[in-house]
């Protein structure tokens, strides 16, 4: 469930925009302020430290349908140099203004095999499991949407496990 502020353009006010900037997937307009929708890829430990300083607490335990709760997300990042995190930023043209972490990519573990139908040799549950424990995620209500090996377009060098609530 969506929790909202009553600090209307608090994202603005907390430099939302500027700690986003270098990680924000398009490329709207100049300046501080958020447009109503912009998606952010690769976002890593400073800058989500810097988000747990800023968002208002109350948003800290919000959580994209059943993922861990954002606090939990950002804190994975803060705390382990594999996780990258993945989501989009909402300004204060909308009601709903916010920054929602939909998931994450994990740089390690890529000793387990994750099967495209999930048939019975797979170990997605083993992965999810592990990362849960490791990342400190135990407030996600449910496994992920997704979970996969890739090359995120961010960062093609290197392969991860997408991890993704939708």
């Amino acid at each position: 469930m969506l929790a909202l502020t009553t600090d209307r353009g608090w994202t603005t006010k907390r430099g939302v925009k500027e700690i986003l900037r270098p990680y924000l997937a398009s490329m709207e307009e100049e300046g501080d302020v958020l447009g109503s929708f912009e998606p952010f890829q690769g976002l890593k430990g400073e800058a989500a430290a810097k988000l747990l300083e800023v968002i208002p607490p109350e948003l800290l335990t919000d959580r994209q349908n059943f993922a861990p709760i954002a606090g939990d997300l950002l804190r994975a990042a803060v705390n382990n140099e594999n996780v990258e995190l993945v989501g989009y930023a909402i300004g204060p043209d909308r009601l709903d203004e916010r920054v929602s972490i939909e998931g994450f990519v994990y740089f390690g573990a890529l000793e387990y095999m994750v099967c495209t139908f999930h048939e019975e040799k797979c170990e997605c549950e083993d992965l999810w499991s592990r990362l849960q424990t490791e990342l400190g995620l135990e407030s996600a209500l449910d496994f992920p949407d997704e979970i996969r090996r890739l090359r995120p377009s961010w960062r093609p060098q290197d392969e991860g496990w997408w991890v993704w609530w939708d």
